[in-house]
């Protein structure tokens, strides 16, 4: 059996996250590889350190001279790749377990997807991030394993999450979503309905890249105009869409926008603050997908 690990990476230098999952692969005796594919990364630093990344034994790079999207890498990670399960992890992302890869190979052989959760930093790093940072952490105690997997496929996420490799190349990422959001949202909706077993366990890895406030926010409304490009094929996989419909058949979104244009530079200013709501962003969100 051989372990593929996929890295999608994008200006992150993710040099000490190979190291440690090469080392862990190597002391469970496990013939694997590391793919690192760099989609068009500006950031030189981040590039330079990346390419270091080939002197180690199974580690390949890839790069991409333009933004191709990120469906787009991860389909073209599992074509390279030569695994009999293929581990996607986030180039951001942090191993604080050592058991890791361990936690992992004792469900294998198995036919389903299995997702290792994320958790996040235990303190604020800088009041610069605590938008991301306050949302992450509201939203922490509600995805555990065992809440995870009351709604097995709505809370699939590509950061931490295995794959049996005929899965992944039976189920590609949809490359029509060229921008931020929701790939993994539609490949659990696609897994769902042709009955493949989506498995939540408590493994997770570390979100180590808290971005700014305004790059989250700006991120969010990415997102939602994503969402909103494939309202019909996200339809009951969002609970925004769900919210979104209501006021609709209350003929109530035209209101909904309404407010939103009126309040958002002030609610903007909260968000960006160094005491953002949750509430007021949940709002917020809903207000600019209503007058998308």
């Amino acid at each position: 059996m051989k372990l593929s690990i996929l890295i999608p990476t994008y200006n992150q230098d993710c040099s000490k996250l190979v190291k440690d999952l090469a080392t862990q692969c190597q002391q469970s005796a496990l013939e694997y590889e590391i793919l690192v594919m760099d989609d068009g990364s500006s950031d030189q630093e981040a590039v330079q350190a990346n390419r270091r990344l080939v002197d180690m034994p199974h580690c390949s790079l890839f790069e991409f001279l333009h933004n191709q999207g990120r469906s787009f890498v991860r389909n073209r990670l599992v074509q390279r790749s030569m695994g009999d399960y293929l581990l996607f992890v986030d180039s951001d992302a942090v191993v604080t377990c050592p058991d890791y890869i361990a936690n992992y190979l004792q469900y294998l052989p198995t036919k389903a997807v299995i997702y290792g959760g994320i958790l996040h930093p235990d303190s604020l790093p800088s009041y610069r991030q605590s938008l991301r940072y306050m949302y992450e952490k509201h939203c922490e105690p509600m995805f555990t394993a065992e809440n995870r997997n009351r709604r097995p496929y709505q809370n699939l996420r590509t950061f931490n999450v295995l794959l049996p490799r005929e899965v992944a190349l039976s189920y590609p990422f949809n490359e029509n979503i060229r921008h931020y959001g929701y790939e993994d949202t539609l490949l659990g909706k696609n897994l769902e309905r042709d009955g493949i077993q989506v498995l939540h366990i408590d493994n997770p890895l570390v979100n180590g890249d808290i971005e700014t406030n305004s790059r989250f926010l700006q991120k969010t409304e990415e997102s939602l105009r994503t969402l909103k490009q494939f309202e019909d094929e996200l339809r009951g996989s969002s609970a925004l869409i769900e919210y979104y419909d209501k006021l609709k058949e209350k003929h109530l979104t035209g209101l909904m926008s309404f407010v939103y244009r009126l309040l958002h530079i002030p609610m903007r200013l909260w968000l960006l603050s160094p005491w953002p709501s949750f509430k007021v962003l949940q709002f917020y969100k809903l207000g600019y997908y209503c007058s998308l």
